[in-house]
C-alpha cells in the first residue's frame, strides 16, 4: 500500500462518550454500584465559580457590582455610603431564579427576608440599625444574601465586601477567607491613580489563593482622557511587579447602568453603550476564566471507573491463569480464602487498631486547632489594644464580620483536614474501592449537615455552592466543606458569641477582651464537636463495609474456587476457548482504561 493509501483511522470519541461506554462496559461486569457512583459524579451540579470584589473604600465596588449584574439599586450606592458586610449576590438562568433581587439577612444559621430598600439600614457604615447605642444586638446581621435571575452569568455568586482605607489587613483577610473558596478574585481600582502598593501587595497574595485575577478600572466615564493610558500603567506595573499578565479592564459603571435603563426601548444603541462601557467585556472575561467548571466532574468520574477498570483486568488475569493451570490455580484460590477466613476471625483486633488510627488522628487535628486558635485570639487581642475602642465602634458591623468570617474559616480548615484524614485511612482500607470511600466520607458529611438540607431538599439547597459528592470524592481544596454544610457563618453557639460582641464594643476594652476569649473557646468546643461526630459516622461505615467487603471476597473467591475445578475438568480445547475469550475482553477492558487516561491528561 501506497503511503497516500493509507486507511482513515477511526474517529475519536469525546471524554464523555468514552466514559458512556466505559460505564457500559461496568454494567455488563454487574458493577452497578460503581457505574452510579462514577455517573452522578459525571452529573453533578455544581456553581461554576464565585467573584469575589475586594478594593480599597470608595473606589465604585458596589457600584460596578450593580452594573456587573444589571440592576440600578440592587447593592447600596451613595456618596457618603460604604459597604459593612458581604453582600453575597448569587445568579441563576433564566426561569430559575427570581426575577426580582430576593434579599436575606444573614444571622448564623438564620436568613430574614427584607426588600431591598431595607438593605442599607443592615449592611452600611451609616446604616441605621446597629448604630444606635440603644439598638438590640439581635438586630446584628454579619451578611446579606441575594437571589436573581441574571442568564449572562448564570451560575456565578458575586461577592462584595466591606472597603477599608489602605485595604486593611484584616479586611483583606475576610475578602480572601470567601474568595478562598471562590475561583476569580476581582480586584477594584479607579481610573484617577495608578494601581497601588497596597492593591498591588492584595494581588501579589491573591495570585496564589484563588483560581483567578482580574482588575477593573472603574470611573473610567470620569477621567476620559486618561483611563486608557492608567489601565496601561496597571498593566505593565503588574507585569514588572508580579511576573504575570493579569487582565485590566477599564469599566463606566454609569454608562453601564444606563445601557441597562435604554434596552428596553433601544436595544441596539443599548448593546452599543454596555460594549463601550466595558461592562461586557469584563462579564466576558469571568465567564471565560470560570468556564468548564464540568471538567471537575468529568475527571473525578474517570479517575473512579478507571480504578474499577483496573480491577477487573486484575480479575479478568486471574480467570485466564486458572484456565491455563487449573490445578494451580485452585491451590492458589484456596489459600487466598483461607487468609480471609483468617482476616474475618481478627476482626476485633483489627477495629481496635483503627480506632487508635482515628484517635491518633483526632488528636494531631485539635493539637493544630489549639494552635490556630490561640494564634488567632492573639492577632485580634493585639487589634483591640492596637486600634483602640474609638476606632472599634466606629464600624462596629465590620469588625464583627471579619472576626466571624476568619472563625467560619477556622471551621472549615479544621473540618477539611479531618475529612482529608478519615478518607486517606479509607483508601489504605479499600485502594480498589473509589465508591466505599465515597460512601465512607459521604457519612462523615452528613452527620454534621442539618436536617434542613438532609434528603430531597440537598439538590435545592446546595446547588448554588457545589454537590456533595464533589467534596466527598476529594476533587475540591481545602475549605469547600463549608459548601455543603450550612454551619456557615457560623454554628449556633458560636454565632451568638458574634452577636455578643456587638454589645461588647460599647461596654469597653475588658469586656471586648473577655468576649474575644470565650467566643474562641465556643469555637474550639463547637469544632471538636462536629470532629467527633465526623469520626464516630465515618468510623462505624468503615467497619460495617469492611466486614460486607470481607464476605464479598469470600464469596468471589469461593465462585472463583468453582470455576476452576470447573475448569480442571474440562477439556483442553474448551479451556482455550474460554481463555480466547478472556485474552479479549481484557484488551477491551486495557484499550478503554488507555482512552480514558488519554483523555484525563488533556483535561
Amino acid at each position: 500500500m501506497q503511503p497516500s493509501q493509507t486507511p482513515q483511522q477511526p474517529q475519536r470519541r469525546t471524554p464523555q462518550e468514552s466514559l458512556g461506554r466505559a460505564l457500559s462496559i461496568l454494567r455488563r461486569y454487574g458493577e452497578t454500584t460503581a457505574a452510579e457512583t462514577a455517573e452522578s459524579l459525571m452529573h453533578a451540579s455544581f456553581r461554576s465559580g464565585t467573584v469575589v470584589v475586594v478594593g480599597e473604600i470608595k473606589r465604585g465596588k458596589s457600584s460596578l457590582v450593580n452594573a456587573l449584574i444589571g440592576q440600578r439599586e440592587l447593592l447600596p450606592v451613595d456618596v457618603l455610603t460604604s459597604t459593612s458586610a458581604p453582600i453575597r449576590v448569587s445568579l441563576t438562568g433564566a426561569g430559575e431564579g427570581p426575577t426580582a433581587p430576593d434579599v436575606q439577612l444573614v444571622r448564623g444559621q438564620g436568613r430574614q427576608p427584607i426588600t431591598v430598600e431595607e438593605l442599607p439600614r443592615y449592611v452600611t457604615i451609616d446604616g441605621l440599625v446597629g448604630a444606635e447605642a440603644g439598638s438590640d444586638e439581635n438586630d446584628l446581621a454579619t451578611a446579606a444574601a441575594v437571589t436573581l435571575e441574571f442568564p449572562p452569568l448564570a451560575g456565578v455568586m458575586v461577592v462584595d465586601t466591606p472597603g477599608v482605607g489602605g485595604l486593611d489587613e484584616h479586611a483583606v483577610q475576610a475578602a480572601f477567607s470567601e474568595a478562598h473558596r471562590a475561583g476569580l478574585l476581582l480586584m477594584v481600582c479607579d481610573a484617577s491613580t495608578p494601581i497601588t502598593k497596597p492593591e498591588m501587595d492584595i494581588l501579589a497574595e491573591a495570585r496564589q489563593e484563588v483560581g483567578a485575577v482580574v482588575v477593573a478600572v472603574t470611573k473610567t466615564d470620569k477621567n476620559i482622557r486618561r483611563w486608557r493610558a492608567i489601565v496601561e500603567d496597571d498593566r505593565r506595573l503588574i507585569r514588572e511587579h508580579l511576573g504575570a499578565d493579569v487582565p485590566v479592564i477599564g469599566v463606566s459603571s454609569l454608562r453601564a447602568m444606563d445601557a441597562v435603563d435604554m434596552a428596553a426601548t433601544d436595544p441596539q444603541r443599548a448593546a452599543g453603550i454596555a460594549q463601550r462601557s466595558g461592562i461586557v467585556e469584563l462579564r466576558g472575561q469571568i465567564t471565560t476564566l470560570l468556564a468548564n467548571p464540568q471538567a471537575l466532574g468529568l475527571r473525578s468520574a474517570m479517575e473512579s471507573v478507571t480504578t474499577k477498570l483496573v480491577e477487573l483486568v486484575a480479575r479478568t488475569d486471574r480467570e485466564i491463569e486458572v484456565n491455563a493451570e487449573p490445578t494451580e490455580g485452585v491451590a492458589k484460590l484456596e489459600q487466598e480464602q483461607k487468609e480471609l477466613e483468617e482476616l474475618k476471625e481478627h476482626a476485633s483486633e483489627w477495629e481496635q487498631l483503627l480506632s487508635r488510627d482515628i484517635q491518633l488522628m483526632r488528636n494531631r487535628i485539635t493539637d493544630e486547632l489549639d494552635g490556630d486558635i490561640e494564634q488567632l485570639r492573639n492577632k485580634w487581642t493585639k487589634r483591640i489594644n492596637s486600634e483602640g475602642m474609638r476606632v472599634l465602634r466606629s464600624k462596629p458591623q465590620v469588625f464583627t464580620s471579619q472576626i466571624e468570617t476568619e472563625l467560619t474559616d477556622l471551621i472549615g480548615t479544621t473540618l477539611d483536614k479531618q475529612l482529608a484524614g478519615l478518607k486517606q485511612r479509607a483508601q489504605q482500607l479499600f485502594p480498589d474501592h473509589p465508591e466505599i470511600v465515597h460512601s465512607v466520607a459521604g457519612a462523615a458529611v452528613e452527620s454534621i449537615t442539618v436536617d434542613e438540607v438532609k434528603g430531597r431538599d440537598v439538590e435545592k439547597k446546595t446547588k448554588d455552592l457545589i454537590d456533595p459528592s464533589m467534596v466527598t470524592m476529594g476533587v475540591i481544596g481545602s475549605g469547600m466543606l463549608l459548601a455543603v454544610i450550612p454551619v456557615a457563618p457560623l454554628a449556633g453557639a458560636v454565632w451568638v458569641g458574634i452577636n455578643m460582641g456587638f454589645r461588647a464594643l460599647r461596654n469597653g476594652k475588658n469586656h471586648l477582651i473577655q468576649w474575644l476569649r470565650e467566643t474562641v473557646q465556643t469555637t474550639r468546643m463547637s469544632i471538636v464537636r462536629m470532629v467527633d461526630t465526623m469520626i464516630a459516622a465515618a468510623r462505624t461505615e468503615m467497619v460495617l463495609r469492611y466486614r460486607s467487603h470481607l464476605r464479598q471476597e469470600q464469596k468471589e473467591v469461593q465462585g472463583h474456587i468453582k470455576e476452576a475445578r470447573d475448569a480442571a475438568r474440562a477439556t483442553e480445547s474448551s479451556r482455550q476457548e474460554t481463555i480466547t475469550r478472556l485474552t479479549k475482553n481484557k484488551k477491551i477492558l486495557q484499550a478503554t482504561i488507555d482512552e480514558l487516561r488519554n483523555h484525563l491528561r488533556q483535561i
